[in-house]
Parts: C-alpha cells; structure tokens; sequence
C-alpha cells in the first residue's frame, strides 16, 4: 500500500480514502484521504501543475469566466455581491491597526478582479495573484493595472502588504507550504492573512458526505477543518486570531450539493430549506471560515 507524508503533521499517511467524482469537468473518480493524526485530509491522485488547468476547462467555473449563463452562475453573483461588501468591512476593520494609510492589500487568486476592484474603490492600494491568463486579464481591465501570474513574479518586487487575502484558493495550492511561506514573507509585521476555506468537520460535510460540493475534486486538492489548519498554522510560527463563518457561501454551497443529488423539482430550493434547518437548530452547520493569522 502506498503511503504519503502527510504536508501538516508529516505522519505517513494511507494514500487511500473514500471516493468522490469530478461532476464538474471530467467525471473521473479520485479519492479524499485523511491523516489520521492531524485530520488533514487531501485529494488522490492529486493533478500535476503542469495538466490541472485542464480540469478548469468549463464556462461553469465562474470565477474564471465571469458568466451569468444558468440559475447556479446567477445565484454565484448574488452571493458575490453581499459577500463583497461583508469582505470590505472586515478588512477596512483591520486597517484601523495600521500606521501608514492607506493600507495595502494583496488578493491571491483573484480571479477576474471583482474584490480588487470594490477595494480599490474603497481607498485601498491594491495588488492581484491570479494564474488563469483569461480571468487575469479579464482583472487587468477591471482594475486598471496589471495583475501578477504567480506570487514568485510579485515577490521578485519587493512588495510588503498590510492585508492578504486567499478567498477560496488556499485548498487549490499544491504545495502548502512553500505557499504558506511565500504569504508570511509578502506579510508586513502584525499584518494580516484571512484565508476563506471549506470546513470538512462541518454539518453539510457530514450530511452530503461524497456529494459535499465543497469537495470539488481535482481542483481542490487539500481538505481542512479548524484542527488540521491550526497544526498547520502553528508549524509556520503564525496564530489563529479569529474564526467567522461566510453563511452565503454556505447557502451557496448547500444548494450545490442538494442539486448533485439530481432531486427533480429543483434541488437548490432543497438545500435552503437544508441550512435553514440547520441555522433553527442553533448549530453552526457547514461554514467556511475566515481565519485571520497573525505573524
């Protein structure tokens, strides 16, 4: 039986899970192990960087394409939009802190530059990572400047931030941490890293189990509950500050999720009444969190 190091705890882990399809791009079958001492789970086989970009070859990939075709690319906008503005007052919260104004932000994978943008309207000096050359160019126009392709073409700049972002990229990341230290090195003392992330010790993770749209095999190729992102954290010399929930996003995701499992009469409607079962019963359900680390 094959084993991998695990990238957290550095235990040999069994390179064997439970299996989950792509029902997105390609329809094959990887599997989602866990590390069974630090609770890491990661994606197997895991695509080489040099032939993942195929599994991102869809007008449903939002982010990159900036589509409203369909009920879900209509639904990706509207929560967009409100998580937008919640994302702007919580780093606006932060640049309080800073000495210098105004702050500087950094977004890695920053897609077709929407945040960017709204930031930079906001009075924000602003900087973007984004490696699809169509959504980076699509952010070049949005904004008005150029947007870097990898964080080793920013580095090579000499550029500090005050606050760097990761909505939902971290998981997409082969390395965590060489890419964990690439985020300290950009940071300026006490700045700030807010990373947005699935949580698979969550509610809905545990009620879809392999139809958990959260899971979104190939392209997310690491898996995270508070624990596991603790371990790693705590590895890189950085502390967890706070955890908050993005409850759109978990709205969003539910109705993903109810709409894999081909409920005819429209699965979404399904996978609301799901999470707001979930918010009445007082439980935090499947979230995915901020966590804003410090160095």
């Amino acid at each position: 039986m094959n084993k991998i190091t695990c990238p957290v705890c550095d235990y040999l882990v069994d390179a064997v899970g439970f299996p989950v399809k792509d029902y997105s791009v390609s329809g094959e079958i990887f599997e989602i192990c866990t590390c069974p001492q630090c609770t890491f789970a990661f994606t197997q086989p895991q695509p080489e960087p040099s032939v993942i970009g195929k599994y991102y070859q869809t007008t449903d990939y939002v982010s990159h394409s900036d589509t409203k075709k369909g009920l879900v690319n209509r639904l990706y906008h509207i929560v967009r939009k409100k998580n937008t503005t919640d994302k702007l007052a919580l780093i606006n919260h932060f640049a309080k802190k800073f000495a210098s104004l105004p702050a500087s932000l950094l977004d890695v994978g920053c897609g077709t530059g929407y945040f960017l943008s709204v930031c930079r309207q906001g009075g924000w000096q602003v900087e973007g990572v984004e490696v699809s050359t169509v959504a980076r160019q699509t952010a070049e126009q949005r904004v008005g400047q150029i947007v870097y392709s990898s964080l080793e073409a920013l580095m090579s700049t000499g550029k500090l931030f005050d606050v760097i972002t990761l909505w939902h990229v971290f998981e997409h990341l082969h390395d965590i941490n060489a890419s964990f230290l690439q985020l300290s090195q950009l940071l300026k003392p006490q700045g700030v890293l807010i990373l947005a992330l699935p949580n698979l010790a969550s509610a809905d993770a545990l009620h879809y189990k392999e139809l958990w749209a959260a899971y979104d095999v190939p392209r997310h190729l690491s898996h995270f509950n508070p624990t596991s992102l603790r371990r790693l954290v705590e590895k890189h010399n950085m502390t967890i500050e706070q955890i908050l929930p993005m409850k759109m996003d978990a709205y969003y995701v539910s109705m993903l999720s109810e709409m894999l499992k081909n409920v005819k009469g429209g699965g979404h409607h399904k996978g609301l009444l799901h999470r707001l079962a979930i918010q009445s019963k007082g439980k935090k359900g499947r979230q995915l969190f901020k966590f804003n680390l410090y160095n």
